[in-house]
Formats: C-alpha cells, structure tokens, sequence
C-alpha cells in the first residue's frame, strides 16, 4: 500500500493552483518524458495524500477517476470535488496532457469567518454533507461563474496583490457561495457514486471515536455486529484501505495539527491522539513522513518563521 503523505496549506488564509498545458507546474512535471504510470508515481498529488484544509477541485478537462474516502468519480467538465479536511484522496489519471483543474484550499480559520458571517453558507454546506457524496455537478452558467471568478482571483495574485486582502477574501467567498448553493447545482441520476449507509455509519463512527485508543477493529466490528475477518474485508473494499492503515493516516493528521499549534508536548499528543504509547506514535510517525516527530516540529517553526519573517519585509 502507497503511503498517503499529508501535503500541509502554507501560513496564508488560502491557495490556489492551477494544472493545464499553460502553467509551468505542468511544464515542469513533463520533463519527466514518462508512461502516465510513472508520472503519477513521480507527482505526489497523483498519490495518497491529505491536507490540513479544506480543499475544492474544480475539474476542467481530461479523464479522470478521483478517490475519496472510500468513493471513486468520475469527473466530467463541470464538476466540483469538495474534500474536508484530512480526507484520503488522489487523482488517477489517465493521461495529464488532457488533464485540467483548479484547487483552491481553504484553511480552517478563514473558512470559519466564512461561515460565521454567513448563515446562508453556513446551512448549505451541512446539507452538501448529508448527500454523502463529495461532488457536486455545477450547472454551466454557475461553472462558468466560478472560473471568472477564479481567474480574476488569479490575475490579481499574479499582479502582487496581498491574499489577505479584503477583495480576494471576498472573490474567494463568492466562489463559495455558488459551489455549496445547491440551486448551482444540477442532481446526480447515478447512484453508483454512494456508498451503503452502513459502511457512512463506521466512517461517521470512526471519525467520533478516532481518538479512543479502544478504537480497534475487533471492538468496531462487534458494535456494528460483524465478524471481524468480514469486516476487515469489508472495509478495504470499500475504502481501497486496510482499517489499521486508514485510522493510522487519521490519527497521525491530527497529530501533525497539534505538533504545529506547539501548545502541548509531543508525547501528550501521541496519547491524545488515540495512540497506545509515544513509541508506537514514534513508530508510526517516522515511517510514514520520514522524520521523527521532534524534527517535524523543529522543520515546521523554521518554515513557519522564514514565512513570518519575509511577510514583514
């Protein structure tokens, strides 16, 4: 099983990156001059991984069938994939000279005074989530909205424009609004998209319980009445993921938040994340960022204030 790295959003309120012919993140990634397979292997955002934020992928062009906590999609012109944070997902495409989308990420402050300062928003997106499904299909006119607005957002970036202004905020916002308005969006007649509702229970089970160190695979299956061999079988079918290695990728992203908010020691975070012992977490840790936890937390402050530092310049 690939490893799935957590790909952290920068110190700014958002991000947004475009993949096309035109970008030089394209360019530099064909150099390569390899199969599609080893492209994806090469690109980290072709694998397993997970952000710290909230993340909306606006697909444009191309063939691609995108993962998501146990669900596969596939995109078409139009669509939009709204990841939570610290979701496991990738994109499995087939060729990346036809591949276009936009990401723009959300980190979780801003997207509070988003919500905070519309209720509006606020009750659209608690609806978006009880769909159970992570796409959503734009009508033309709405997608079409959201790339004018993107694109200006882009432009002005690109012209030196703070990401803290109020004006990209409000840009941002707009963007928002029309994505999780759900008369933007048209209804999906196809149902082979949803998962059954008993295996959206464990997830839901697993994410209310995700810091219990109890959380074990005999002691999920016994609540949900399952023996535990079918349950195990179950579960990586459903989610492409051996339950250990999912709850593992879940425990470890909140960890890597906590070690970066810097208010408790590392092994108080090993044990409030759900983890038995530090060593274990050690164990963990190390095998899947390929640095111990302390040096994460040192690489992050330097990271942090080399950021700091040059915003004041």
């Amino acid at each position: 099983m690939k490893q799935a790295a957590l790909i952290p959003v920068i110190n700014k309120g958002f991000e947004i990156n475009y993949f096309s012919k035109k970008n030089q993140f394209y360019d530099r990634l064909k150099k390569y001059n390899e199969s599609p397979e080893i492209f994806s292997q090469l690109e980290p955002l072709f694998r397993l991984h997970r952000h710290d934020a909230l993340e909306i992928l606006v697909f444009l062009d191309g063939e691609c069938e995108f993962f998501c906590e146990g669900k596969t999609y596939s995109l078409k012109r139009g669509d939009v994939v709204v990841i939570p944070p610290y979701a496991v997902h990738k994109a499995i495409v087939k060729s990346p000279d036809s591949y276009e989308r936009i990401i723009v990420s959300v980190n979780e402050h801003l997207m509070d005074d988003f919500i905070s300062s519309s209720p509006s928003m606020k009750e659209n997106i608690v609806y978006q989530k009880t769909r159970g499904s992570y796409l959503l299909h734009l009508h033309s006119k709405n997608f079409q909205d959201i790339i004018s607005l993107l694109q200006e957002l882009n432009d002005r970036i690109k012209n030196g424009e703070d990401t803290f202004s109020f004006s990209l905020h409000y840009l941002l916002f707009q963007v928002l609004q029309v994505i999780f308005d759900p008369a933007s969006n048209r209804p999906d007649l196809s149902n082979k998209d949803e998962l059954d509702q008993r295996f959206v229970s464990i997830l839901e089970y697993i994410e209310s319980h995700l810091t219990e160190p109890d959380l074990s695979l005999e002691n999920i299956s016994k609540h949900f009445h399952l023996n535990k061999y079918y349950f195990s079988h179950y579960f990586k079918k459903n989610m492409n993921l051996p339950f250990y290695r999912y709850v593992s990728l879940k425990r470890l992203s909140f960890a890597v938040t906590m070690i970066k908010q810097n208010q408790l020691s590392i092994e108080k975070i090993a044990l409030n994340c759900g983890f038995p012992d530090y060593s274990s977490f050690y164990r963990l840790f190390k095998k899947e960022y390929n640095l111990s936890p302390k040096r994460f937390q040192k690489e992050y402050k330097n990271l942090y204030y080399d950021r700091s530092s040059t915003a004041l310049i």
